[in-house]
């Protein structure tokens, strides 16, 4: 039986425990958990990034339900009814709810698999994002709700779209019951030293979760609100399930002001205990290695933890080198490092000879410095790409690509020799000459193509604009159509402009082919597996370096699909001429 004292206790917790996830609760802004519907009850799962049985003993229950052994799963997510979770309204790209309906999601699995070991373009990656996250049906076999809603979750993750994933909880509660999505949100403010967003995300925890890393935190947060007592009670409640982590207790313990001291020990086996280890340490001094994690590393640069004044340990540099290839730790600090070592003016002067007898990180700081140091462009230049060949042979490219950017781009153009400016543009990733060069003597490079460059074209205008540049091209007995034209006709007749009756096309375009098997699947009406074999085939690619006999068949089967923002996407990049 429960005694007066104890009850007095269970009282005072429950209203605790509705003030954390009140409304008006400073942890609280929104209601996230009211849901839109009615949903029949269901057996709860719960999380813990342990994956282990917990036995929970409390003195607060009574007899009968003493003792509960919970199992935990971290991706684990409770089977529920199907649901519609994303961001983005299906009208959007002309997409419906039923977009994954008519899959086997074996094959969804499949094709986001072989996509996850490409290095997707901005608009394959862009285009991705858009399938996965419009709001539909999950596929009605082999892919459930929880399963598709966890690939979601991952692929955030593994992108680091973090303002996406903060968008995806506030639109969709169910996201809540993901703990790996809260830790990573949590651990990437802490790892940036902002505590304050970290605590923040303690909200979007589904009330049903139990997973101690996060209910560690809560603790924590409580008392970084000044709640102490209600952290006491948390922390009081989490002991009395099973909690057993004498270094969280010491050091909660210490910030709660019962104890006066605290151990000095940092403990790196998470981000938390590290955090922990930190702001309760007199005299913090860690030093950290090749295995230390990446957010212990984000966090020691973020909080300005790293001091590095003995550029002579060969071994120190190469670790935080690695480090920064890794993007665990910011790269400026390792030019910052080059920056420091000495070197003699007869050393800089004849650097492009001197470094082949250094160490590998002193040649990179030679190189570096002496691309500062010289004011003559055509040497800037053969030293910075010296550099990034040295990088490169080490396998840090990752460290120099920014920094050979910034050098790139502060330099006068006026100055650039000719045989670099291609080189140039290709480490800076990008066209610079963006203004499109219109050509009325050719379809495809004519006005017409502002049909699909516009957001809001005017019919009347492309239909004057077509009736010009035909009767040129018919004038012209030479001219040719090709590929790329039959593409402009195509698309055109799909949204609905009458093409002359003396346009007779078709005869090329019966020689050009629709893999058969995307075909089938357009038929269908798969609309979901199709846009994901569309991200494959375009890949890595930039849309303008695709073949016209590709840009073709993909822009059929968007035709047939009804997908006309999509297709607009793409022939706006794949059919001007830019100058």
């Amino acid at each position: 039986m429960i005694n007066s004292l104890q009850l007095s206790k269970v009282i005072f917790l429950l209203l605790v425990i509705l003030t954390l996830f009140n409304p008006s609760s400073s942890m609280a802004a929104e209601d996230i958990w009211k849901k839109k519907e009615e949903k029949k009850e269901e057996n709860k799962k719960t999380e813990n990034d342990l994956e282990e049985e917990i036995n929970i003993e409390s003195s607060v229950f009574s007899d009968e339900i003493n003792k509960v052994t919970i199992k935990i799963d971290e991706n684990g997510l409770k089977d529920s009814e199907q649901s519609v979770i994303g961001l983005f309204d299906p009208e959007k790209n002309n997409f419906n709810l039923n977009m994954w309906s008519n899959t086997d999601g074996t094959d969804i699995k499949k094709t986001l698999k072989r996509i996850g070991k490409l290095k997707l373009s901005e608009l394959s990656e862009n285009l991705l994002f858009e399938v996965l996250f419009t709001n539909a049906y999950p596929p009605k076999s082999n892919l459930s709700s929880e399963e598709f809603l966890k690939i979601k979750i991952d692929w955030l993750i593994k992108n680091k779209r973090i303002q996406d994933l903060e968008i995806f909880l506030k639109n969709n509660p169910e996201v809540g019951k993901s703990s790996k999505a809260i830790k990573f949100l949590i651990n990437e403010y802490i790892s940036s030293a902002n505590i304050k967003s970290a605590c923040e995300k303690i909200k979007f925890i589904d009330k049903n979760i139990q997973n101690k890393y996060l209910d560690k935190f809560t603790v924590y947060c409580l008392i970084n609100e000044d709640r102490k007592e209600e952290a006491q009670l948390v922390f009081d409640l989490l002991k009395e399930r099973g909690l057993k982590d004498n270094f969280f207790e010491d050091k909660i313990n210490f910030l709660l002001g019962i104890n006066e001291n605290t151990s000095e020990n940092i403990l790196d086996n998470n981000l938390l205990n590290f955090y922990l280890s930190h702001i309760t340490s007199n005299n913090f001094n860690y030093e950290p290695t090749e295995k230390t994690n990446k957010y212990i590393w984000k966090y020691l640069s973020s909080a300005n933890l790293i001091k590095i004044n003995d550029v002579e340990d060969k071994n120190k540099i190469l670790t935080y080198e690695k480090a920064a290839s890794d993007n665990s730790f910011d790269a400026d600090e390792i030019f910052k490092i080059y920056l420091k070592m000495h070197f003699s003016f007869n050393q800089l002067a004849n650097a492009e000879e001197i470094y082949k007898n250094l160490q590998n990180y002193e040649a990179r700081s030679l190189i570096y410095q002496s691309i500062l140091l010289s004011d003559n462009t055509e040497r800037k230049l053969r030293l910075a790409f010296l550099l990034k060949e040295l990088f490169e042979k080490d396998k840090l490219r990752n460290v120099y690509k920014n920094e050979l950017v910034n050098i790139l781009e502060s330099l006068d153009p006026e100055t650039i020799p000719a045989n670099y400016v291609e080189l140039i543009e290709e480490n800076l990733e990008k066209n610079t000459n963006t203004k499109i060069k219109f050509d009325n003597d050719v379809l495809h490079k004519s006005k017409v193509i502002r049909h699909f460059i516009d957001d809001n074209p005017k019919i009347s205008r492309t239909e004057k604009d077509f009736k010009a540049v035909y009767k040129k091209i018919k004038r012209n007995k030479k001219y040719f159509i090709s590929i790329k034209d039959i593409i402009v006709f195509d698309a055109l007749a799909s949204d609905g402009f009458s093409l002359p009756e003396d346009l007779d096309y078709s005869s090329l375009s019966l020689q050009l082919n629709v893999p058969q098997n995307l075909q089938d699947l357009a038929n269908e009406n798969q609309i979901g597996l199709v846009m994901l074999k569309i991200v494959e085939i375009i890949g890595e690619d930039k849309i303008g370096d695709l073949d016209p006999e590709t840009v073709y068949f993909l822009n059929s089967i968007l035709n047939d699909l009804n997908l006309k923002k999509i297709r607009n996407d793409i022939l706006s990049l794949a059919l001007p001429v830019r100058a």
